[in-house]
């Protein structure tokens, strides 16, 4: 699944995955290490500043996503751990709280 969200001011988020547990982020490493507001989804965030991508970036990775099922391998893409940072944090406790 590909979700694109954000374009207030030519500034966009695009993050992919397979499998609901792994998630790919489209960044542009030229950009400083700083961060920006981004409203996406109708919610604002902070968004580190490489993560905020122009929209021709995005149509490509859409494009290459629709008609392959693929990631884009001209454009950057970091993988975002703090999902899975999170859903193994949660993995851990279940055994807890079955054993409470």
């Amino acid at each position: 699944m590909l979700s694109i969200g954000g374009g207030k001011a030519g500034k966009y988020v695009a993050t992919v995955t397979f499998d609901n547990l792994n998630f790919h982020v489209l960044v542009d490493p030229s950009k400083p290490d700083e961060i920006e507001k981004l409203v996406v989804g109708g919610q604002e965030g902070i968004y580190p500043a490489k993560m905020c991508v122009d929209l021709l970036r995005c149509l490509l990775a859409a494009r290459t996503f629709t008609e392959t099922g693929k990631l884009e391998p001209l454009l950057a893409w970091e993988e975002d751990t703090a999902l899975l940072k999170l859903v193994r944090y949660e993995d851990r406790l279940k055994p807890l709280i079955l054993e409470a």
